[in-house]
Order: structure tokens, then sequence, then C-alpha cells
């Protein structure tokens, strides 16, 4: 199960490769012209934090299957390498080295790093997007909880922080809005859940008192089980908030970034490729574009404004 989850991470970066390198006119390079263009290495990065529940010798694992390959379906020498960084200190550092060229991060470590480093958002999967990725603070519709303020004193399940950091940005931004600047002072008790069906389940019960989830996760849980729906309510709702996403060192030749991107937009429509998004769940992935991350860019900015704002600052 590890394997397949890493491998649902992993393979936005995997379909760069999966392909021949191809241009954007979709003719394959070959010969001198793809020796011309190809790294003298393919480091594949992804940050600790979108593999937190990943044992790290399982990632190597299934990446040195993903390696064997890469190789034979691109024709050449060059086989990807995969780093796995505990922390985005060590990551900018490999960066700055020249020693990636294609990483997998979230967007808070970007936004972290991007002012460092040259890096060029380049694909991400459309469920990382969109308003399925806007976080919602729910409660029990008969619980008397109506706003954040009525969460005094009760109990609250949030996403693990190491995976869903922004998450936690944003429940801290809800308290200071009110004023409060320390939330363990204002919940009776925080707790960190594996995964959103447990939290939802959790707060249907009365195993706690609110939750915070992704908006994809409570409509999922609402068509599978419609008394989710008319028993919880939704006291607080995020922007959309970006997942995690592929980025490419602006150091990585423009012709061989065109050609693993174009490579990747293109994989689904071949057989094997759409086989294998299938497989993981995964229908394809798309250009990522700017704007997605105006909501997590909007909520670090008011984030600040009110910690200067309440003489707290990070």
């Amino acid at each position: 199960m590890r394997a397949v989850l890493l491998l649902r991470y992993s393979i936005m970066l995997c379909a760069f490769l999966m392909l021949p390198v191809t241009t954007l006119v979709a003719a394959p390079l070959t010969g001198a012209a793809l020796d011309e263009i190809l790294p003298k290495f393919i480091h594949v990065g992804f940050s600790t934090c979108i593999l937190s529940d990943i044992d790290p010798r399982d990632a190597h694992a299934a990446m040195e299957l993903w390696t064997r390959e890469l190789s034979q379906a691109m024709g050449i020498k060059v086989s990807p390498q995969t780093v796995i960084f505990k922390n985005t200190s060590d990551m900018l550092v490999a960066l700055k080295r020249g020693e990636l060229s294609i990483v997998s991060l979230t967007a808070i470590d970007y936004l972290k790093i991007r002012k460092d480093i040259g890096l060029i958002p380049s694909v991400v999967a459309p469920t990382n997007v969109g308003k399925g990725r806007n976080f919602l603070l729910i409660a029990r519709r008969d619980s008397g909880i109506g706003a954040v303020a009525d969460l005094r004193g009760k109990t609250i399940n949030l996403p693990a922080a190491i995976k869903q950091e922004v998450s936690h940005i944003w429940l801290d931004v809800l308290l200071m809005r009110e004023g409060k600047r320390d939330r363990s002072s204002f919940f009776r008790q925080v707790k960190e859940y594996n995964s959103p069906t447990q939290a939802i389940m959790a707060v249907f019960f009365r195993q706690a008192d609110a939750a915070i989830v992704s908006r994809g996760a409570l409509e999922t849980s609402n068509a599978l089980n419609p008394q989710i729906g008319s028993q919880l309510l939704v006291v607080s709702e995020s922007q959309s908030m970006i997942g995690d996403f592929s980025c490419i060192p602006t150091t990585v030749n423009q012709r061989f970034r065109e050609s693993i991107e174009y490579a990747a937009l293109h994989l689904h429509e071949k057989p094997k490729g759409k086989q294998i998004f299938t497989l993981f769940h995964i229908e394809k992935v798309v250009p990522f574009q700017p704007f997605y991350l105006d909501g997590t860019v909007e909520l670090l900015r008011e984030r600040d404004r009110l910690l200067a704002k309440l003489g707290k600052r990070r």
C-alpha cells in the first residue's frame, strides 16, 4: 500500500520521462539531437513532506523499478536517481549546486525557496488544484458551533502538520482574526489525523467537536453517506490551497524542459500512459498556472499582517 502511495506522488515526475524525449511539435529527438540536450544526470527530488507516511526504503525501491522502465523507454544511458529531502534547506542546497533535474514539493516549501533559486512550476495533478482543495472547518449541526469563537474549550482534529502545513496556518489565521494568539490555550485538545475520513467520522460520531478537512474529502464522504451532509455543517471555508506540484530548475536546458513537459502532458493519450494513470487514480497532469498559488500566497500575507498586529512576529 505504501508503495502505491509513493507511486501516486511520483507518477507526475516519472511521466516526464516515460516517453521518448519529444519536442513541442511531437517529433522525437534521437542521436546527436538527443545527446545535445540531455543532462549528464537526471536526479529527481522529493520533499519528505509529500512522502511523510512512506518508508524511505520503500520509496527508493519503487523508484529503482521506475528507473529501469525509464531507461528502456527513453533509449538512453542516463538513468534517473531519486533523492528524498528531509527538509527544505537540504533541497535548496542541492538545487543551488545544480544537482537536481526535477523536484516535487509542497506550495509552502516552494514559496519558502523561490526567491533563493530559479524554479519553474511545471505540472500538477488536477486533484491538487481547484475547489476540492479548499479547506473546511466542520462541526455537527446540533453542536451549537456556528463560528470559530464557539470552539473555545472544544476538541479539533487537523491534518498532519508535516503533510498539510498550510491547514495549520489557516487555523492560526482563523484564531488570530478573533484576536487569539495561542491555539493550545484556546482548544481543549488538538489532534492530528492520518486520513480525512477518520476526521470526518470522528465529528459525525461526536468523538471530536470539529475538524479541518478538504472540500474534496467531505464531498466524497457525502456521496458515500448522505447522512454526513445532513448532520455536518461548514463553519468556515478557505480559498483553494494548491497541493504539491512539480518544478524544473531554470538551470535545466530549455529544450529538454519543454520536451519532458510535452511528454508529461500527453502521456494520458498513450495506452500505456493511460493504464498507469488509471492504476494510480490520476487522470492526467495539467500545466501549472500561476493563479493556483493565489490562495496560499494571500493566506501567508494575512498571517503576517495579523502577527504584526498582535505583536507576535515569526
